[in-house]
């Protein structure tokens, strides 16, 4: 059977182990945020291109659509 100071050094031994594991696990939730916020960023300039794009390729299909209406209606 454990005395007192036994079960102390034992719930000493546990703890700074315990601190350990949370500073390994806090260290890795911080890189995986900084990654994510990485990621996070590029999507939103690839989604911002990509309305661009869009917005292009509308106002080209618009011009064009009128164009032909025009023209049909010359006929």
């Amino acid at each position: 059977m454990l005395d007192a100071q036994q079960q102390r050094e034992e719930m000493l031994k546990m703890v700074t182990e315990t601190r350990a594991y949370q500073k390994t696990i806090f260290k890795k939730l911080d890189r995986i945020e900084e990654h994510l916020s990485k990621q996070n960023g590029r999507i939103n300039n690839l989604e911002k291109s990509q309305s661009v794009v869009k917005g292009i390729g509308l106002t080209f299909s618009v011009i064009f659509s009128a164009i032909l209406a025009i023209i049909k209606g010359e006929q």
